[in-house]
């Protein structure tokens, strides 16, 4: 339903505010030019373009910047990483920013929970600025309206995600309507997949990174054909499973998977590699503050205690709120040739002492720690390899604290307690973003959304709905070789080892619920392999529904009235 020349009253409730961007990110009119005119001019256009990009920040950053320029965590990757299988909280009592842990155990999840409220009123900010966009594009650059026109459609397809029937706006709006009704989840999928098969043609095969060309549209045509093809009730067939396939291998485009996992592809300073389709573009020199940075970092570091600037290296530390689950060390660990554990997850730290250790040495070169403090030996390392270990570099080895997963008996017991001031378990290092000030929204990292790998795993997974397993297990052993993993036969490409492999490799990014609750399998892993949700019933609501979906916002019920009723389970 189109409104057009009317603001859509949900998203204008609240304020649409700009962060500070670099690049093509930023926006700035600092004359008092009419809007109508400043627009209509190509750089008035231009700089509309980049507040389209750079929501992207508010929709995936985790950072709410105050007019002082400090930042706070808002809770981004809880809706992405939370309350799956893969992730716990650091403590069971862990207050998060939502002043609960209803996304992450589901049985205190309501409609006004602070996260899903921020990420729905992002998005439909960031909705706003498109049309807005597209309304003045007219007359200009035609391959930019095409970037916009994706971006509009790529956060239609999060927010069709997470909510399931949403109010469908496509034109520009400039006067308030009292409701706006929600639009069937199968009418949101066509028009998803109508915008970015139209613009396909109109953008360049390559671009600079973070900008949309045809191979990030491939992958997302391909993604959104995956998970439409699960959905009969949203107009999801067989035949979607072979369209994702096909786009899958247009946005491969023949790459393969040549870089090192972690120096190449993770490392600080390495975020625009050839591996990375689409990202969230930051750069310290962008923001007005390095706490107004992203906050992805901020939930899969260790914390350390306090400060480890003390130690005199001026590294910060990092705060954890997320622990990896007993069941992703398994996942991460049931080949022992592949190297995914260690290139994912922090084995070594250093320090001057075990209160005073340094997350980030691991990544610097000067000012560098050298003496081990801290060392979590691979389970099934034995006392003799780690004595080896020590044999290398005694002078800085031979003091290190070995933290050993558990007694030998494969319960990962040590790892899976929580001692206060000291990191009992290994997290994850990919997202570090060393130099920043601490905070735990100070990552200048880009945040990725789309890398080859998965687009890999993607047609893997649409070939196994197609039927076709052989095809399913040469794709996942690309992803499966470049970590020296063994490889799988077709009888093995099955959806769980699918999941299985998703989860090894694309651990923390921002995929994992959405991965689960596209096969179904949200309410089956979650209650088996989650400790804070220790059966199905966390996920019901009083009606007896599971929350398969987000609450709509209450505020956005209230706005609206009759015409936006609630999700099943709230």
């Amino acid at each position: 339903m189109n409104m057009k020349r009317n603001k859509f009253v949900i998203a204008a409730a609240f304020l649409l505010t700009m962060t500070g961007c670099s690049n093509f990110l930023t926006e700035d009119n600092k004359s008092n030019t009419p809007a109508d005119t400043y627009y209509s001019t190509a750089a008035g256009f231009n700089a509309l373009v980049n507040s389209c990009y750079s929501s992207m920040r508010d929709v995936f950053g985790g950072v709410t910047v105050s007019s002082s320029g400090s930042g706070s965590m808002n809770g981004t990757p809880e809706l992405f990483c939370g309350g799956t299988d893969l992730f716990q909280l650091y403590l069971p009592s862990t207050t998060t920013s939502s002043g609960g842990n209803g996304l992450e155990t589901y049985r205190n999840l309501v409609s006004t929970d602070a996260v899903v409220t921020l990420f729905y009123t992002n998005c439909y900010a960031a909705i706003k600025k498109c049309n807005d966009a597209i309304y003045y594009g007219a007359n200009q650059n035609q391959e930019l309206v095409a970037e916009v026109r994706f971006l509009r459609a790529f956060y239609y397809f999060h927010l069709v995600q997470q909510f399931g029937d949403v109010a469908l706006v496509n034109d520009y709006l400039s006067s308030p309507v009292s409701s706006y009704p929600r639009t069937a989840s199968k009418d949101v999928y066509s028009f998803i997949i109508s915008e970015m098969e139209d613009v396909l043609s109109a953008l360049p095969a390559t671009s600079d990174p973070g900008r949309v060309n045809q191979r990030v549209v491939n992958h997302y045509l391909a993604l959104v054909y995956l998970t439409r093809g699960y959905d009969a009730n949203s107009g999801g067939s067989a035949s979607d499973f072979t369209k994702a396939a096909s786009y899958a291998t247009a946005a491969i485009a023949g790459q393969g998977l040549t870089l090192d996992l972690e120096k190449d592809v993770f490392w600080p300073g390495q975020d625009n590699n050839a591996e990375v389709l689409f990202s969230v573009q930051y750069s310290a020199a962008s923001l007005a503050s390095t706490s107004a940075g992203n906050a992805q970092g901020g939930y899969f570091g260790a914390y350390l205690g306090g400060s480890d600037a003390s130690v005199g290296d001026g590294i910060p530390y990092m705060n954890s709120i997320f622990r990896p689950t007993k069941r992703l060390y398994q996942l991460m660990l049931a080949d022992p040739n592949d190297t995914r554990f260690s290139k994912t997850f922090m084995q070594t730290l250093f320090g001057t002492a075990l209160n005073k250790l340094s997350y980030y040495s691991y990544f610097t070169t000067s000012p560098k720690m050298t003496t081990v403090e801290l060392y979590y030996p691979t389970p099934g390392t034995t006392q003799a390899q780690v004595d080896a270990w020590i044999a290398v570099d005694p002078a800085n080895r031979s003091n290190a604290v070995i933290q050993w997963a558990d007694d030998g008996d494969g319960s990962y017991s040590n790892w899976m307690s929580i001692t206060n001031n000291m990191p009992v378990y290994p997290c994850i290092k990919k997202f570090a973003s060393p130099g920043t000030i601490f905070s735990t929204t100070s990552s200048v990292r880009n945040i990725f959304l789309a890398r080859l790998a998965e687009t890999y795993l993607i047609r893997a997974e649409a070939e196994i709905n197609s039927g076709d397993a052989a095809s399913a297990a040469s794709d996942i052993n690309v992803v499966r070789t470049r970590s020296n993993a063994s490889s799988i036969s077709a009888s093995q490409a099955t959806i769980d080892f699918l999941l299985d492999e998703r989860a090894r490799e694309l651990a923390g990014e921002y995929h994992r619920w959405y991965d689960l609750k596209r096969t179904g399998k949200l309410t089956t892993y979650v209650p088996l392999y989650n400790p804070d949700v220790p059966d199905a019933s966390y996920m019901q609501g009083n009606d007896g529904q599971y929350k398969t979906l987000r609450p709509i916002p209450q505020n956005a019920i209230n706005l609206n009235g009759a015409s936006v009723t609630q999700n099943p389970g709230y």
